[in-house]
């Protein structure tokens, strides 16, 4: 039945298919794509292309600077802490903890918010109601600031953090893909199907799933950045991963005592984040940008 509509009127499945060939002519998307499946790398892989173990201290060599300075060594290239350890191995091994921790958060954000934004936008009842009221008390605080309140009734620890971050977004998330949903179903084409006897399985797979897209890259980018600076966040205050794990926001809260003497164990992390943030900026922009270019 669907197939025998305009296909203007709707996004077929091909539409996810040929949107490779178009992101290869856009350079910038490209890029910032290799730039991603890079950042995927090392966050995989970095604990073991780390010069060293992250723990591992070098006596008689503490506070050395990074290789460019006069005073630095080739073989500790971002220097090292307080404790002789090698900055670069640890902002490596980082890799994992606050970019793997935040791409968790955001695919099960994906998910489980996608399936209840969707069921909720599509299903008209009292559950639903007060689900969305609910979720909309979430929408005038801070992210941050709910996520430090639930952090702080569980006990410090990396996975804690996740999870208040996760419980934090969760409802911004749902709220979206709910508000969408419901805006694609009221469309005319739409109603029509549904009265022509169309499933609900082919409605989310044909029309709503390609409509949802470009408004969840930009959600899932935008989640994927605030995950990054929340997990380095809890972390700085004591609310996320603790020592010696190297976290960035873990290590930044180290070495702040050091920041005058000593300002590399600082800088390096904090550019880390601003590096991933800006990757990931990159791909959401780039990404919503072809969507939009392939869709026109």
């Amino acid at each position: 039945m669907l197939n025998n509509k305009d296909p203007e009127q709707f996004r077929e499945s091909a539409y996810f298919s040929q949107f490779w060939s178009v992101l290869r002519q856009d350079t910038v998307a490209l890029v910032s794509v290799n730039l991603f499946f890079a950042l995927l790398g090392l966050t995989l892989l970095g604990y073991w292309i780390a010069p060293y173990s992250a723990d591992q201290q070098f006596i008689g060599l503490e506070l050395m600077p990074p290789s460019w300075n006069d005073q630095g060594q080739i073989s500790h290239f971002f220097g090292t802490d307080d404790l002789g350890r090698d900055i670069f191995s640890r902002i490596l091994s980082g890799f994992y903890y606050t970019v793997g921790s935040a791409l968790a958060i955001t695919l099960a954000i994906a998910i489980i918010g996608g399936v209840i934004g969707i069921l909720a936008g599509a299903k008209k009842g009292s559950s639903f109601f007060i689900l969305s009221h609910l979720f909309d008390t979430f929408l005038f605080t801070p992210i941050l600031l709910i996520a430090i309140i639930i952090a702080t009734l569980m006990e410090p620890s990396l996975p804690n953090a996740m999870l208040a971050i996760f419980l934090a977004m969760l409802p911004h998330f749902i709220h979206k893909i709910y508000q969408t949903t419901q805006q694609e179903l009221k469309r005319e084409y739409v109603v029509t199907l549904r009265l022509e006897g169309a499933r609900f399985r082919d409605l989310v797979k044909e029309v709503i799933l390609p409509n949802l897209t470009v408004i969840a890259v930009k959600e899932l980018s935008h989640i994927f950045v605030i995950a990054v600076l929340d997990i380095s966040a809890l972390s700085f205050i004591s609310l996320g991963a603790k020592s010696p794990t190297p976290e960035w926001g873990t290590m930044i809260r180290d070495s702040m005592e050091l920041v005058y003497i000593a300002p590399w164990t600082v800088i390096l992390p904090g550019l880390a984040i601003v590096f991933v943030i800006l990757i990931i900026t990159l791909l959401g922009n780039s990404i919503v940008r072809v969507l939009e270019k392939y869709r026109y």
